[in-house]
């Protein structure tokens, strides 16, 4: 089940956040649900991995697209290094999020 909700975007991130934001992930399920979207989306699809700094490496190497982890919130957001990859990756995470049934969050952006 998809459930979509509307919250404004953080600003304090320097790379663009993407829009999607999958909800309701148990800090023990967040390897293996990353892992998963790496291995599904991705060409050369290997597990995700922490970096340091506490994103995590999910589109095999590339480093275009990076997740985070609120443990409070229980969200993975996504990070796209290029602005113009967003509507790519956004594709990706909500098809992967329908697929298996997780509960995404739409985010509005504020973009000019």
């Amino acid at each position: 089940m998809v459930i979509l909700k509307l919250f404004p975007v953080k600003q304090d991130c320097p790379m663009p956040l993407c829009n999607t934001t999958f909800n309701m992930i148990a800090a023990e399920d967040v390897d293996s649900v990353l892992s998963a979207f790496s291995k599904e989306c991705f060409v050369d699809g290997q597990a995700a991995y922490k970096l340091e700094g506490g994103t995590y490496s999910i589109d095999a190497g590339e480093n275009d697209i990076r997740a985070r982890y609120d443990q409070d919130s229980e969200t993975v957001e996504f990070i796209c290094r290029y602005k113009v990859d967003l509507p790519f990756y956004e594709k990706k995470l909500l098809a992967f999020a329908s697929k298996h049934g997780i509960s995404t969050s739409i985010q509005s952006t504020n973009a000019s």
